[in-house]
């Protein structure tokens, strides 16, 4: 049955593509949320340790995170505003006011913003990865190329829709937006596989020592959760999906692009969470962990592992 108060002159693909890009800032909304309980409860924990031992570098990196996210959720509201209420009956509907004004400075700014956020999250990603890889600086410098190519092609990707002529998605901007997020999410998904791989060889090491006893306090170390939460999974799962909308220019890609900004502030506060909470990787991470369980096996605080001759001759 045909709605009677549909707007006049769209069609039910035109509906479709307004539906989308609101519900994405709704969801985008949701997103922001979640992001400021992670931030207050991070800073809390951070605040709670002592004045020699915290870590200004890592609040200041959260505060930068906090802001540059309420900067972009507030600019995409203010733009969707703007494209619902403000200017309604702009000839051609909503859908064409988008793809006319999508440059106007308040999406500009948004979306500038999430563009820095993208940046300092595939960068904490790297440092994490070469932490968790005991600094090995020569397994850094292939994703760090990749990761200059990202901030290259993002700012091309900036400038050619801030120029006017070309919008979001045009032929060139989408040119630079799939190289832009095919190297960020490249690098993510190297840098996820290359983490998850590290943490479950070490997880190997310590089950063939200590097996799944509760009772060895280094677990938490190598558990699932560490894997996807220090990997930052979400963000590559996230990220890959949406782009996979984008290059086939589907009308999911509204409901996912303005939640992926929040959601790549989202992965790098839980590592940082983790890190608050004393529970997140750190250069001696894996010596100090296999070293406690092989002590905890000694002192019999946990029962002999089947496997673990096999751990011993390996």
């Amino acid at each position: 049955m045909s709605n009677p108060f549909a707007p006049l002159g769209e069609d039910s693909f035109d509906l479709w593509l307004e539906k989308s890009n609101f519900d994405g800032v709704f969801l985008s909304g949701v997103a922001y949320g979640i992001l400021f309980t992670i931030t207050a409860q991070t800073l809390l924990l951070f605040s709670q340790l002592p004045k020699d031992k915290t870590p200004r570098l890592l609040i200041a990196y959260i505060i930068a995170i906090f802001v540059l996210a309420s900067v972009g959720f507030g600019g995409n509201a203010k733009f969707n505003q703007m494209t619902y209420i403000d200017d309604r009956n702009y000839p051609g509907g909503p859908n064409a006011y988008t793809v006319d004004f999508y440059s106007t400075l308040v999406n500009m700014l948004s979306f500038g913003a999430y563009i820095l956020m993208s940046w300092m999250a595939d960068g904490l990603v790297l440092w994490r990865f070469t932490l968790i890889w005991e600094v090995k600086y020569w397994l850094s410098a292939f994703p760090l190329l990749m990761f200059l190519g990202s901030v290259g092609s993002s700012i091309a990707l900036f400038i050619s829709i801030a120029r006017h002529r070309d919008t979001f998605w045009s032929e060139k901007s989408m040119q630079f937006g799939l190289a832009y997020w095919s190297l960020s999410i490249a690098l993510n998904i190297i840098l996820t596989l290359s983490i998850v791989a590290r943490i479950w060889l070490v997880r190997r090491q310590v089950h063939a020592l200590a097996g799944d006893s509760p009772r060895h306090s280094a677990i938490h170390y190598v558990s699932i959760a560490a894997m996807l939460i220090e990997s930052a999974a979400l963000y590559a799962t996230w990220s890959m999906v949406f782009l996979i909308c984008y290059a086939r220019n589907t009308p999911l890609q509204n409901l996912l692009l303005p939640p992926l900004g929040q959601v790549q502030g989202i992965a790098p506060l839980l590592i940082l969470f983790r890190v608050a909470q004393g529970r997140a990787w750190s250069q001696d991470t894996r010596t100090v962990t296999i070293n406690s369980a092989i002590f905890a096996r000694s002192q019999g605080i946990i029962p002999l592992s089947p496997s673990a001759d096999g751990f011993r001759g390996s």
